[in-house]
């Protein structure tokens, strides 16, 4: 799941919350204020950051390179997948 760290609203930040729902994937937006404990990895100097938790993004350019990478494959991966059935001939009640 990512994980998308931001302090104040801004024109990007937003473009990426939205970029993120549009996708349909998990993620959770987390809206940190000055006085916030913050997790480990996330350096208030950093924001915005987004975390995959296995890597972290910070810049705008690498966060708009990764959900263009990512929108890519998720439209791939939905591309390939099916909703249908075909029935087998011999077997109507069993999908091929």
């Amino acid at each position: 799941m990512l994980t998308f760290y931001k302090g104040t609203s801004d024109q990007f930040t937003d473009r990426v919350e939205q970029k993120l729902r549009d996708m349909v994937i998990a993620h959770k937006v987390i809206r940190i204020a000055l006085n916030d404990s913050l997790p480990e990895e996330v350096n208030e100097n950093k924001l915005p950051l987004l975390d995959d938790g296995h890597q972290t993004w910070s810049s705008p350019a690498e966060i708009e390179d990764f959900l263009e990478e990512l929108h890519h494959e998720v439209r791939l991966g939905r591309s390939l997948q099916s909703d249908s059935c075909h029935l087998d001939p011999d077997d109507p009640e069993q999908c091929l």
